[in-house]
């Protein structure tokens, strides 16, 4: 059994939890309902005939030049809809895992172009990698304190207060990464809002351990030396989170590995065992131990007789399943499911299928959108009735105890409950320290001023 120790970075969270950080009210209002200030002329069921998502040619030699600032226009309606949200966040996936030329490295993982958030309080844009070129995080109870040291980072609160395990029994690991134009702070803050192909990524780890029947080659992995032991870790979870000149709220993206947990609504007797799900769990309710919670993190390898948590998905497109068609078309909810159903289609079946890929990149077939997040107009804050696309977004293994109540409407804590934007209208700032829209700029820039 490993104990943790100090070599693991620890990361310190704690929701904050107020009416001004978090939009906990109102949540039932979430609604995707038509774009505020905007005439539709194109139903819902033609848009998703006609939104395609195919890529053909050496698509993984796409340069970062070519890559969009903006969310496309829709040359029906002269704006962006929903189909164009998707085809902007299946571009900027592709591309972050496309190897880059150089170093045959994805180009997400090139230190160079996307930092390491160094979450031992150490400046993260001094070029000088993390020792093993990683910065791994647990999950533990931030200090409520305010007078006490600054410790990064903080407030970036995937996986609630505490940490999960899978059924193997060990500790789920985090990690978080920028677009390297973050570190310059101000010409950032010279402006009210981030620039177009500003990104920001949060990615989560699980141990593979062959003696477990993990298949290796399932999982997009890593090595990783914690606590003098190497281990091999599979990304079971990926936020990316990309800002469009047209769109500075970020549009908010998040895939899940297919193997993590079984959806809430599906489980019954055809079931088997998932990564975070137990096969009793996975085929009986009742069997199911303390569903989507955590545990106090304090082994890397919890002992085969501790009774991990069982995890399943709330939303598994991020979207309220409800009323899904209305006067013979789509409703919008209805329109970002399918959207999402073809998106992970033609990725899974074709996109990844195609010969001569990178190989890299096959692998990636495992992996799926949940779903994406924005806001209709840019003018006004994102509270609910201004927020469209996944509207219940949250990931099964980084926002686990916040994905909400299976077939309860605006139960979930989605992406702008903790990450506030400001519309264009209101004359305030996002870029300026702690105005609540990116936590990791904020987490850069105090690790800059700290160790200047």
């Amino acid at each position: 059994m490993n104990k943790f120790n100090f070599t693991v970075y620890t990361l310190f969270t704690g929701l904050i939890v107020s009416l001004s950080a978090c939009q906990l009210d109102n949540l039932s209002t979430k609604k995707n309902s038509s774009p505020i200030n905007s005439e539709h002329t194109l139903t819902n069921s033609m848009q998703l005939k006609d939104c395609s998502f195919k890529k053909s040619g050496s698509w993984w030699k796409q340069n970062y030049e070519g890559m969009p600032a903006n969310v496309a226009n829709n040359s029906t309606t002269g704006e962006p809809e929903f189909c164009e949200f998707y085809q902007f966040a299946q571009d900027w996936f592709l591309y972050l895992i496309s190897p880059d030329d150089q170093t045959g490295l994805a180009n997400w993982e090139s230190q160079l172009k996307y930092p390491l958030l160094e979450t031992t309080g150490t400046d993260s844009c001094d070029k000088i990698p993390p020792p093993g070129g990683h910065a791994l995080n647990i999950r533990t109870d931030k200090s409520k304190d305010d007078s006490e040291d600054f410790v990064i980072p903080e407030r970036i609160d995937q996986a609630s207060a505490e940490a999960i395990y899978d059924q193997d029994g060990y500790v789920v690991f985090y990690e978080i990464k920028f677009s390297k134009n973050l570190c310059d702070i101000k010409n950032i803050q010279s402006k009210p809002n981030f620039p177009g192909k500003t990104v920001e990524l949060k990615i989560a780890w699980r141990v593979l351990d062959k003696d477990d029947g993990d298949n290796f080659d399932d999982y997009y992995r890593t090595t990783a030396i914690i606590d003098s032991v190497t281990y091999t870790l599979g990304l079971i979870g990926w936020h990316i989170v990309v800002a469009a000149d047209n769109h500075p709220e970020f549009v908010w993206i998040t895939l899940d590995h297919k193997n993590n947990a079984v959806v809430c609504d599906d489980i019954g007797p055809n079931q088997t065992a998932y990564d975070f799900t137990n096969k009793a769990c996975a085929q009986d309710n009742d069997k199911c131990s303390s569903l989507n919670t955590t545990l106090q993190a304090t082994d890397i390898k919890l002992p085969s007789t501790r009774k991990i948590p069982d995890i399943c998905q709330t939303f598994p497109y991020g979207t309220f399943n409800g009323d899904l068609i209305s006067k013979d078309d789509l409703t919008n909810d209805g329109l970002n499911i399918e959207l999402i159903k073809k998106l992970n289609k033609e990725l899974q079946e074709n996109i990844f299928g195609q010969t001569g890929l990178p190989t890299s990149l096959p692998v990636w077939k495992n992996y799926q959108f949940t779903g994406a997040l924005w806001i209709s107009d840019i003018k006004e804050n994102a509270i609910p009735i201004n927020q469209r696309g996944s509207l219940e977004l949250a990931n099964t293994v980084m926002e686990t105890g916040f994905q909400g109540t299976p077939g309860v409407a605006g139960s979930s804590l989605n992406c702008f409950g903790c990450h506030s934007y400001k519309g264009t209208a209101t004359g305030k700032s996002n870029t300026e320290s702690s105005s609540g829209l990116s936590h990791i700029f904020d987490d850069i820039i105090k690790g800059q001023k700290k160790y200047k």
